[in-house]
C-alpha cells in the first residue's frame, strides 16, 4: 500500500501526460493518407518547484507522402515518419512575472498560439511562411539549441528566443538538436510582444537570421553549406478579437499579415483572415490565405469543426481548397485528438 502510494506520488510530482492525434486525409479524387502523432511530455520539478526539467518527444508514422502539391503544407502535423526525436529537453526556471528556459526546443512551442490560429489545421495557422519557408530552423519537427525568455506585466508580455540557425531532429553526431554552428547555421532569433484587454489578443514581432539560403525555381530551399551571410529579418503582426460573448458562447475574428524583407527568400509575403464560433463543445472556423512564394502565389480557403466528445477526446473534421502555379487542390480531413 505504501508503496502504491509513493509510485503516485511520484507520477503525479513528474507531471506525465501525452497528446495522440490521429488524421485520415482524402484529397477528393484518388490519392489518401493516414498519418499519426503522438507526442508525450515530462516534467519534473526541481527544488521548491520554482525550477523543473522539461522534456518532451514526438512519434511520427504515416502510409504515404503528401497528397496534394501545396506548398504552405495543408496538415500542421504533416512530417517523414519518425520513430522518436526531441521536441524539448531542458532547464525551465519560472518566476511571478515570466520564464527562462536553456536546452532543445523550437519555435512552436512558444510563438504562434492564439485560440484562433490554434483551430486551424493548415501549417500556415502555426507559424508564417515568411519564416517557415525562408529559413531552416527549429519548427516542427525539427528542434534545436535556445535561449528563451519571457516577461508578463499586466496586459503585456514579451518573448524573445535564440536559437542555432538550423533545426535538426536526428540522433547521429552530425544530425542532432544539440548542435551549435552558428557559422555554417548562422544564429536565429525571434522576439514577440503581446497585448490582451477585453477580449482581444494582440500580437508584433520580428525575426532575424544571420544567414541566406537561396531559393530554387521550385521553392527548394539550398543547403547550410551554400547559404550565404547575409542577414535578413521577417516581421508579423496578427490579432484576434471577441466580437460577441453569451456564456459560454462566443464568436471572434482574427486577422495576421506577415513580410520578410528579402524577395529572394522562401516566401515574401503573407496575409490571412478568418473567424471562429466556440462553446463548451464546439469550436467551428473560416479562414482564406494569401502566400506570396518565390515560386509563385498560393491561396487557401480552409472550413473546419472541432467537436469536443469527452474531456480528452475531440474529433476535428476540416476541408481546404488550395489555388496554386500547380493547379486547384481540395482536402478532405479527420482528426481524432486523445490527451492523457
Amino acid at each position: 500500500m505504501m508503496l502504491a502510494c509513493l509510485n503516485a506520488y511520484a507520477l503525479q510530482a513528474q507531471n506525465f501526460s501525452g497528446e495522440y492525434t490521429t488524421e485520415w486525409q482524402w484529397d477528393m479524387n484518388n490519392k489518401t493518407n493516414w498519418l499519426n502523432l503522438l507526442r508525450l511530455n515530462l516534467s519534473i520539478p526541481i527544488g521548491k518547484g520554482n525550477d523543473s526539467f522539461e522534456a518532451a518527444t514526438l512519434h511520427v508514422a504515416k502510409t504515404n507522402e503528401t497528397i496534394i502539391d501545396d506548398w504552405q503544407g495543408f496538415s500542421n502535423i504533416e512530417a517523414d515518419n519518425l520513430f522518436a526525436t526531441i521536441a524539448v529537453l531542458g532547464y525551465m526556471h519560472e518566476w511571478k512575472a515570466g520564464h527562462l528556459f536553456v536546452g532543445v526546443r523550437n519555435v512552436n512551442e512558444d510563438f504562434f498560439t492564439s485560440d484562433v490560429t490554434s483551430l486551424f489545421a493548415n501549417g500556415s495557422g502555426g507559424i508564417f511562411p515568411t519564416i517557415s519557408a525562408s529559413y531552416p530552423i527549429a519548427n516542427y519537427p525539427f528542434s534545436g539549441l535556445t535561449i528563451y525568455f519571457d516577461v508578463t506585466k499586466g496586459g503585456w508580455t514579451f518573448r524573445n528566443s535564440i536559437y542555432n540557425g538550423a533545426g535538426y531532429n536526428g540522433w547521429r553526431h552530425n544530425d542532432n538538436p544539440f548542435i551549435i554552428k552558428p557559422k555554417k547555421d548562422g544564429i536565429f532569433n525571434m522576439s514577440q510582444i503581446e497585448y490582451q484587454h477585453k477580449g482581444g489578443h494582440y500580437f508584433a514581432g520580428a525575426a532575424l537570421h544571420t544567414r541566406h539560403f537561396p531559393i530554387d525555381d521550385e521553392g527548394e530551399m539550398a543547403a547550410s553549406n551554400d547559404a550565404t551571410n547575409n542577414t535578413t529579418c521577417a516581421w508579423w503582426i496578427y490579432g484576434e478579437q471577441n466580437l460577441w460573448t453569451a456564456g459560454d458562447k462566443s464568436i471572434a475574428a482574427m486577422l495576421q499579415y506577415s513580410e520578410n524583407t528579402s524577395r529572394s527568400n522562401g516566401c515574401y509575403r503573407f496575409a490571412e483572415v478568418g473567424g471562429a464560433y466556440k462553446d463548451s463543445k464546439n469550436e467551428c472556423g473560416v479562414s482564406a490565405q494569401y502566400a506570396q512564394f518565390h515560386q509563385g502565389i498560393e491561396r487557401t480557403l480552409e472550413l473546419t469543426w472541432k467537436r469536443q466528445i469527452t474531456e480528452s477526446i475531440a474529433l476535428q473534421p476540416y476541408f481546404q481548397y488550395i489555388n496554386n502555379k500547380n493547379g486547384d487542390f481540395t482536402v478532405l480531413s479527420a482528426r481524432l485528438y486523445y490527451s492523457f
